[in-house]
């Protein structure tokens, strides 16, 4: 059997920085502020696979979006595509997870702004260490959920996303939707 050289310029790429795959992680919730920065973006992966594993629990596809986009996900309900921001938080903090909704980076060249109206229609609000998402069409630049709000999102992970279907005008289509499979 032949072997395939690499490729000139691949080798950096597979060098390169190693996997949060590590004992540090293993902790999650309880990691420093420093470890939870530096994998921020691990972090927000994982809420927006779970936001996927509760939609597809329900009967309601998505796709992924690319980074470059202010949306994460197409969210396919009642014969609409949906652009729906998914936040993630780790944990809680006096009592609440806390999210805002701003977009970019603060070492990036454009900063930290406000999103357009037309950038999405929909969040989801992921407290991660709680494994519970919480759906609305509020635009307000800060959000929050209450520890106590927790055991009713568990319990019913897809009520929020029908009040928020409700809030687009889009209730009455749900029953079609919720029959290919899910039980909203």
């Amino acid at each position: 059997m032949k072997k395939q050289p690499p490729l000139r310029g691949f080798e950096e790429l597979f060098a390169s920085e190693e996997s949060p795959c590590s004992e540090d992680l293993r902790d999650f919730p309880n990691l420093s502020r420093d470890t939870l920065t530096r994998n921020a973006k691990w972090f927000g992966l994982a809420g927006e696979h779970f936001v996927d594993s509760i939609l597809f629990r329900f009967g309601l596809p998505s796709s992924d979006l690319p980074e470059i986009l202010p949306a994460d996900r197409i969210v396919y309900c009642a014969g609409v595509g949906l652009r729906m921001q998914i936040k993630t938080a780790c944990r809680p903090r006096n009592g609440y997870f806390h999210f805002s909704l701003m977009k970019g980076y603060h070492r990036s060249p454009t900063g930290v702004r406000h999103y357009d109206q037309e950038d999405f229609d929909i969040v989801g609000l992921v407290a991660l260490s709680e494994n519970v998402v919480k759906f609305t069409t509020d635009r307000r630049q800060s959000h929050r959920i209450a520890l106590s709000e927790i055991e009713s999102l568990r319990a019913t992970p897809c009520a929020s996303f029908d009040r928020a279907m409700k809030d687009l005008g889009l209730s009455d289509s749900m029953a079609a939707t919720n029959t290919l499979g899910g039980q909203g």
